[in-house]
């Protein structure tokens, strides 16, 4: 090949052509600043994931864990799901120094949201609301909740939403009140008045009387299950209640408080019945400890817990108190 061959000019410029090339892929190989490798085209555009505590050798390791040498930021709050390594074991690595990384909102508001709202009873069950109960009372009735416990509990002023359990046609008065005098032993269950010389207890009356004529209907003061008294309170009694109805109220102001609606002519439920506020469920008498008095209706409230009482040192604990607060406030019919 002679000098300025047009070919030997041709395979000095391809020589050159491969030389740059080859020094070009070894720039391109030799390591970036700060050890980090070239992005994997898997990845590209991924948002960068930065991790909060230990890392682990794998990812499945890494997911499920977290700073357990840090405590929670509220006392008694949970650490969540977190396995501390032990020493020298293979997957524990130090501690990584990358900054936290911020809740998203949607997380920060179901961390923040407490627990969810229990549904809503459906209509007709016992935590529901019934037409003509408390929830939609008679102009004047008392709508707040009865105490839910003995704690601060005002035996002669509580007031326990219910309806008046004689109609607004009914002739009556009011006659004998809570702890009268009365003849008789005192039941574990009854109120008491003193002690006598003796130290027997002197009885005295648990309810309010409401006197009015033999066969004056008696309504359900509220919404309940008809009861056996004697499955409740021992030694039940008839002789002294007589005919009864007892009615443990579902109402949500009121629930498992209780009503004794004594000395009945006649019941017109049976016990396992479901009764509604104001429906009729029997007639005043005299029957029980009433025969020879003026005809009457005997109504006793009980509540769903034990109210301490105390009398010349003794202590006892009673579901009873006083009615009438609670029947002078449903008492609408003379305004």
């Amino acid at each position: 090949m002679t000098p300025g061959d047009p070919r030997r000019a041709l395979a000095l410029g391809v020589g050159a052509l491969a030389i740059a090339a080859v020094a070009l892929i070894a720039i391109v190989a030799l390591p970036r600043p700060g050890g980090a490798a070239p992005p994997d085209a898997s990845t590209a555009g991924a948002s960068p994931v930065t991790t909060i505590g230990p890392t682990a050798s794998s990812g499945a390791a890494a997911a499920g864990s977290a700073d357990c040498a840090t405590p929670p930021p509220v006392l008694g709050a949970s650490f969540g799901a977190c396995t501390v390594p032990s020493a020298g074991t293979a997957g524990s690595a130090a501690p990584s120094i990358s900054s936290p990384v911020a809740p998203s909102p949607a997380a920060s508001a179901a961390g923040s949201a407490g627990p969810s709202p229990s549904p809503s009873p459906a209509p007709g069950t016992a935590g529901s609301p019934v037409p003509g109960t408390a929830s939609s009372p008679v102009p004047g009735a008392s709508t707040s909740p009865a105490p839910t416990s003995a704690r601060g509990f005002k035996v002669r002023a509580t007031v326990v939403p219910l309806a008046f359990p004689l109609p607004s046609t009914a002739a009556y008065r009011y006659g004998d009140a809570w702890r009268a005098p009365r003849d008789g032993i005192a039941r574990r269950y009854n109120q008491i008045r003193g002690i006598a010389p003796d130290g027997s207890y002197l009885r005295a009356h648990d309810g309010l009387d409401l006197l009015a004529k033999n066969g004056t209907p008696v309504l359900a003061p509220f919404s309940g299950t008809v009861v056996d008294p004697a499955a409740r309170w021992k030694p039940w009694d008839p002789g002294r209640y007589g005919k009864v109805v007892v009615i443990e109220s579902d109402e949500p102001t009121s629930p498992g408080y209780f009503v004794i609606l004594a000395h009945l002519s006649r019941a017109s439920v049976v016990i396992g019945d479901r009764v509604e506020r104001g429906q009729l469920v029997g007639r005043t008498g005299q029957t029980g400890n009433a025969a020879g008095t003026k005809p009457h209706l005997h109504l006793e409230l009980r509540a769903p817990f034990l109210i301490r009482y105390g009398y010349a040192g003794v202590i006892r604990r009673l579901d009873v108190f006083d009615a009438e607060p609670s029947i002078r406030a449903a008492d609408t019919h003379r305004g």
